[in-house]
């Protein structure tokens, strides 16, 4: 049975209490993504330890409220109404310790404290390690999936199990743990040598507009051509809707210029998607992670 605002919002409250950490009531989500978009959420919770974490998913699950859990808020898109349940923010489970020559992190921490720790490609990448590692984070200097050793994660019935790399089933900004909608809790990362992070960081300023709202690369490159690209080539570069704009920049970014909607942006994706299908016969798939529920 469907839970209503009004009952479940006060469920959620009465039944998080007594956990570790902090409950915010009707939180606007704008400012806690990097699209700086999103109504808010019937309660925001910020554990103060993994097993708050889990307990609170455990307690929403048994009262039948939807959860979603939320790092730095990249690469996710919330609708304007908000969000119908209870988001779990990662913000103070942000620990990283040195273990046999492994990092091991919890998935609140930032991905810029790993830059200079054997994780240059990461260098302008927003977001935390719970969500890079999901979405196999990366550029063209590499990717996170590469250096995990292994990650605990979240299963549906509570249980929290250790994979390694192979099971996470790593792939181009995807992996297995996306696939079935799992969230790590922590990860063992293994430091490689890469190019200085200065290098990395200038590339992406230039060709990236890192210094606007997004949420990152829209749409998944297809194998034909780039996704930027074929944008591009359809005349897209600057097309706006409401405030929502293609980066003149970059064209798989969808930039918030000032006011942006959840719907000005959903409504611009439709729009390059039926573009590029027109010019080039390609449907371009969706990067952006749009929450629906």
């Amino acid at each position: 049975m469907e839970v209503g605002k009004g009952n479940g919002q006060r469920a959620l409250l009465r039944g998080l209490e007594d956990l570790p950490g902090t409950l915010h009531p009707s939180v606007p989500l704008a400012p806690h993504t990097t699209f700086r978009i999103g109504g808010p959420a019937w309660v925001l919770f910020q554990p103060h330890d993994l097993g708050a974490l889990t307990e609170a998913v455990a307690r929403a699950d048994a009262l039948g409220v939807p959860w979603r859990i939320l790092g730095g808020g990249s690469n996710v898109l919330f609708s304007d109404r908000g969000f119908p349940g209870l988001v779990i923010s990662t913000g103070r489970l942000a620990s990283c310790s040195r273990e046999e020559g492994l990092l091991v992190a919890e998935a609140g921490f930032p991905l810029a404290r790993l830059v200079g720790s054997g994780f240059s490609f990461l260098a302008g990448i927003p977001g935390t390690v719970g969500g890079g590692v999901v979405m196999n984070a990366g550029t063209r200097f590499g990717q996170l999936g590469d250096q995990v050793e292994w990650v605990e994660v979240l299963l549906p019935d509570g249980e929290v199990v250790r994979w390694g790399r192979q099971e996470c089933g790593f792939s181009y900004r995807d992996s297995r743990l996306h696939r079935l909608g799992l969230p790590v809790l922590r990860a063992a990362l293994r430091p490689k040598t890469g190019p200085p992070p200065a290098e990395v960081l200038a590339h992406r300023r230039a060709t990236q507009p890192l210094d606007q709202p997004s949420a990152g690369c829209v749409f998944r490159n297809p194998p034909q051509a780039p996704a930027g690209w074929l944008i591009d080539r359809a005349g897209l570069k600057g097309a706006r809707q409401g405030d929502a704009m293609v980066s003149p920049r970059h064209a798989n970014f969808i930039v918030n210029t000032g006011r942006a909607r959840a719907s000005d942006v959903l409504t611009l994706v439709d729009r390059v998607r039926q573009q590029v299908l027109k010019r080039f016969g390609v449907w371009l798939q969706l990067e952006l992670d749009v929450v629906t529920t």
